[in-house]
């Protein structure tokens, strides 16, 4: 695989994972995460708004590093460890939403359904092949 096409498809994970950045604001609303867990004890709403922020935080730096340093994922052993990685994380998450998420919520929304799975399977697909480059 030519590199300048890997790096090219780093790139593009890193516009994903920015536009998955923006997807955790908006489900946040649309979701009704205040509404919710309004009825949570206070340290369990806490934590699960702590766990959101980290994984926003985790998700930007990850795009920040394909946008700004894709070469980084794939010129080192450690890059290409943290890049396969990210293709297992990646490929679990497409594991969970479908044998985890509501069946039936995921046919009601079915587009938003296909378009995140569509989406991980990419990132996955990206970074494994970022791990295995020669």
């Amino acid at each position: 695989m030519n590199v300048l096409f890997l790096e090219i498809g780093l790139r593009i994970a890193g516009l994903m994972l920015l536009g998955l950045v923006v997807a955790n604001f908006v489900a946040a609303k649309r979701l009704q995460y205040a509404y919710n867990l309004a009825g949570s004890a206070t340290m369990v709403r806490q934590i699960f708004y702590v766990h959101c922020a980290y994984i926003i935080a985790i998700v930007s730096a990850l795009a920040l590093l394909c946008l700004g340093w894709p070469e980084l994922l794939h010129e080192e052993t450690m890059g290409r460890i943290l890049s396969g990685f990210f293709g297992l994380f990646w490929a679990s998450r497409v594991i969970v939403q479908l044998t985890y998420y509501d069946k039936e919520v995921r046919r009601k929304e079915r587009a938003w359904d296909v378009f995140f799975l569509a989406i991980f399977a990419l990132l996955s697909t990206v970074f494994t092949l970022a791990a295995i480059h020669p």
